[in-house]
């Protein structure tokens, strides 16, 4: 056990130093070199397709980079034996695909900001994501403003079945750890760095949901449109989109997996098209009109909004 927890401290350092190419090269080398880190992945194996995932995201920045982000998206789709489909109100479907909006929901899988940015086809969107997912490359790293997240105990993250949580924290358990008053500030920072995006002009995608389904909403969006109403910019006439992804992680999990049953039964999860559905934009002031400009008080009242949904 010492062994493996040594690699994965490797693991981490090579990710946090170049990204997941070089976290991919140790991961390598270790399986070459150590056979309880053989027994270990392989045993991983059965529960979670980590080696397939590992793969898709080593090759996901380079795509960027040679086919642009749309290209890139379009490769990590191809995962999905059915179509998809997209939903917009009856009313501002041209002002989602043109003002400055934070588009925010529910996470729900890893394909939701891939379905999300395919369906708003806008150049400009950028979301605000774990700080390891800006460590898969530069090109994915220029679209995210990464945050720090607390890390799940495993036994916190297989509250919800340990194939749906495990990857989380496997994931998580490979970010590098800081201390809690850095990671604040870094966080702020991050959402500082969102908030000048949106002024600009541009979109923006928060899944502000935390990990425990029974946990309320994160406070930093909350936070974000606080700062955003209290700007002197605040003509920019921000729009709040809500949106939801059907798109069953469990699916994607057996779609990469080695058995073929699995595999089979990721089909059959998907032999309905995925879906996006986008709720009706509203203005960032009506919420300031309503609760003013507390983080707590604006997250509680956009859960409680986008409950009421039924997205």
């Amino acid at each position: 056990m010492k062994r493996i927890l040594r690699i994965v401290g490797e693991l981490r350092t090579s990710l946090a130093d170049g990204g997941i190419e070089a976290m991919a090269a140790t991961h390598e080398a270790a399986l070459r070199s150590s056979l309880s880190y053989r027994l270990f992945f392989a045993s991983l194996g059965l529960l979670y397709p980590a080696a397939p995932l590992l793969d898709l995201l080593k090759e996901l920045d380079r795509q960027v980079e040679v086919s642009g982000f749309d290209g890139a998206l379009g490769s990590v789709l191809d995962l999905l034996p059915a179509s998809w489909c997209v939903s917009f109100p009856p009313r501002g479907e041209e002002e989602i695909r043109s003002r400055p909006i934070i588009v925010f929901g529910r996470h729900g899988s890893i394909l939701t900001p891939f379905l999300v940015a395919m369906a708003l086809e806008r150049s400009d969107l950028k979301m605000i994501g774990a700080s390891y997912v800006a460590q898969l490359g530069p090109n994915i790293a220029d679209r995210v403003f990464a945050v720090h997240l607390s890390i799940p105990s495993l036994r916190r993250a297989a509250r919800r079945g340990i194939l749906l949580r495990l990857g989380a924290w496997l994931v998580a358990k490979l970010d590098t750890p800081i201390p809690r008053d850095v990671a604040r500030e870094r966080n702020r920072t991050a959402l500082t760095q969102a908030g000048e995006h949106v002024l600009h002009g541009g979109a923006l995608l928060v899944a502000p949901d935390a990990g425990n389904p029974k946990a309320e909403w994160r406070t930093g969006i909350g936070w974000l449109i606080g700062r955003l109403a209290r700007s002197e910019r605040a003509e920019a006439q921000v729009l709040l989109v809500p949106y939801r992804v059907w798109a069953p992680i469990l699916g994607i999990f057996h779609l990469l997996s080695s058995n073929p049953i699995l595999r089979a039964l990721g089909r059959w999860q998907y032999r309905r098209p995925a879906r996006v559905v986008f709720g009706e934009p509203f203005p960032l002031s009506d919420v300031i009109d309503r609760v003013g400009t507390d983080p707590v008080a604006i997250t509680r009242h956009l859960e409680h909004r986008y409950c009421g949904l039924g997205l």
